[in-house]
């Protein structure tokens, strides 16, 4: 997974969201941006679990942040020139979302609280919804790929299904990494599946394995090595679905995972974060601005009860920054995450709400026209 995940990495990189927002005004600041002038922008998803971090937002940059995000957090690079428009120094915050369940201590779960039961739900909930398809495949697959022995030889058997060279959308062994490919025939068919010799590729990976146990499914040990996935344009409610052909390329990493919910948000921000940073280049509406753009994690620690909002944390992965001046450069986690640690948790401007609030709905009325 590391291939294609790259070195995201979570431990020693965690930042409360209480603490990162500040952090992050204070570092802008640092670029020489100004308050009155600042937009700040999100590109989260539509789950309230993001709401917190939008609160904090707004109290530290003092006005409520454009709207970049589509579900899952995906940032609607066509809302370029409308932020642009907003304000002079521009932030784009992007972050996929995975829940945490402290008391598991496991990644993809996160407590619905309005719900009747208050039970856990899959979070991200559009994430978890476009995995579930490769992992039905992967989980029939798991099944019917089998090791066992033939006249006393190694074999692997598969079933039809998986041999079809005609079938549609589905999971696809590599042929190579399971049959012996200078003994490519079957060496007995069955009613319902092949046996084959074994690849010496496999019988490498398997080294140990007594093949002369009874014939039982592959599972676990078919990795993601072995296997890719085949599926048409998935077309939803809302169109064309962006989210699942964005995973699609990871999704044998991700299904063999111990934590694909968070490997799968984890992985969507990587191709974000790259993939605005282009769009971000080329926009003319950000020809003369100054601009911020960072992704990172946003990991929603579920709420205990009691807990109104989840304990956020933000893991940073990488920013780009344009200024005016014609400065210019990216920071890597590492550099992005020292940046922030150097700032200061305190903002002098931070707004109170409830001053705001109350300063709002004491000025006079305005009356609108009868039109």
């Amino acid at each position: 997974m590391h291939r294609v995940m790259g070195d995201m990495r979570l431990g020693g990189r965690a930042i409360r969201y209480s603490q990162f927002v500040p952090k992050l005004y204070n570092y802008c600041l640092s670029l020489g941006f100004e308050r009155g002038l600042m937009m700040p922008s999100r590109a989260f998803c539509s789950d309230e679990s993001q709401g917190y971090p939008v609160i904090l937002l707004t109290q530290h940059f003092g006005t409520f942040p454009f709207d970049h995000g589509r579900v899952g957090g995906k940032v609607a690079t066509d809302r370029h020139g409308p932020h642009a428009h907003h304000g002079e120094h521009l932030v784009i915050i992007q972050a996929s979302h995975v829940g945490y369940d402290p008391d598991g201590r496991g990644f993809g779960a996160y407590r619905r609280q309005r719900i009747a039961t208050g039970g856990f739900g899959s979070n991200c909930g559009k994430l978890s919804a476009v995995l579930e398809w490769y992992q039905r495949e992967y989980e029939h697959a798991r099944n019917d790929v089998q090791l066992g022995a033939i006249d006393g030889a190694p074999a692997v058997f598969i079933d039809n299904a998986l041999l079809d060279p005609n079938r549609g959308d589905g999971l696809l062994l590599h042929a190579d990494r399971l049959v012996d490919p200078a003994r490519p025939g079957p060496l007995r068919i069955l009613s319902t599946s092949k046996a084959f010799a074994v690849s010496p590729w496999l019988l490498s990976r398997l080294e140990g394995y007594d093949w002369s146990l009874p014939k039982q499914p592959v599972g676990d040990r078919l990795s993601a090595e072995m296997f890719s996935f085949r599926r048409g344009p998935v077309v939803g409610p809302e169109g064309h679905d962006l989210l699942d052909e964005a995973l699609a390329p990871a999704m044998p990493g991700l299904v063999t995972s111990q934590n694909p919910a968070l490997d799968a948000a984890r992985y969507h921000t990587q191709i974000e974060f790259d993939r605005t940073y282009r769009s971000i280049q080329r926009e003319p509406a950000y020809r003369d601005k100054s601009v911020l753009f960072l992704s990172g994690l946003n990991v929603d620690v579920s709420p205990r009860e009691g807990q109104l909002f989840p304990l956020t944390k933000f893991v940073p992965w990488a920013a780009y920054a344009r200024l005016r001046d014609g400065t210019h450069f990216l920071l890597e986690q590492d550099a992005l995450y020292d940046a922030l640690a150097a700032q200061c948790t305190e903002n002098a401007d931070r707004i109170s709400y409830d001053s705001a609030i109350d300063a709002m709905a004491a000025v006079e009325g305005i009356e609108l026209p009868a039109v």
